[in-house]
């Protein structure tokens, strides 16, 4: 399904085209074949027997990366919010083989679509924009890394409780505009992505099990928890990590 949800103006403040203006990019995009599509909840993006010509950052929505043993079962490897690239690895491969994961839209989900291959050569004109959306991209591709390093910190934790205590310092603090609301001296709260089913995805765990926990902590007086907010006790946490 493609989309015109999306002006150009919209584009540049996205990290990929950060510096570009709107002017460029109307030059920039059609010179990579580049192209936006929109997903439906449930929807595959990408299914693992695709072949992924395209490096794909997600304008809205969020999208689960998965992967499908032979028999049928689903593990939930990671996320994507918008901003961020999803495909990147198998696009960059030389010969075009199955991507052997899916990429799910979690929510009603729109995406940018660009052949990677174009974007790292550089093009017959040389342009300013080219060269910067290039820096960019290596950019995110670090951050992407330095994520996947902090998943797999996150799930190499020895117990539950660590998993999740975790995962939620690494959230960026809710403010009453944009960031985060500081409830007062000792306390924090954190706004994420997931409900707890998706959560209890992610931590490799059921989802009772992640409730029961959950509820335990708030005995303990480590956090309290609203829907997808988290308030997390500073003392507590200072003392389970000290």
């Amino acid at each position: 399904m493609e989309s015109n949800e999306f002006r150009l103006e919209d584009l540049t403040h996205f990290p990929l085209f950060e510096g570009i203006q709107a002017s460029e990019l109307e030059a920039l995009l059609p010179c990579l074949d580049g192209y936006i599509r929109s997903y439906p909840r449930n929807r595959f993006l990408i299914l693992d027997e695709d072949s992924v010509p395209y490096v794909g950052m997600l304008l809205s929505g969020m999208v689960f990366m998965l992967k499908e043993d032979e028999n049928g079962h689903q593990s939930f490897l990671n996320y994507m919010l918008p901003g961020e690239l999803f495909g990147e690895s198998f696009s960059l491969r030389k010969k075009k083989t199955p991507s052997h994961v899916s990429f799910l839209a979690a929510r009603n989900a729109t995406a940018l679509f660009l052949p990677l291959g174009k974007i790292m050569r550089s093009c017959e004109h040389h342009c300013r924009f080219h060269r910067i959306m290039n820096e960019n991209l290596y950019e995110l591709l670090a951050k992407k890394n330095a994520h996947l390093m902090q998943t797999l910190d996150i799930l190499s934790k020895d117990t539950l409780r660590d998993k999740i205590l975790s995962y939620l310092q690494l959230q960026p603090i809710e403010s009453t505009s944009t960031k985060l609301l500081l409830n007062s001296e000792a306390t924090r709260t954190v706004a994420i992505p997931l409900n707890k089913s998706e959560l209890a995805h992610y931590l490799n765990v059921n989802r009772t099990s992640l409730c029961r926990e959950l509820s335990a902590m708030e005995k303990d007086g480590l956090l309290t928890v609203s829907g997808n907010r988290y308030t997390l006790s500073v003392q507590g946490l200072s003392s389970v990590f000290a």
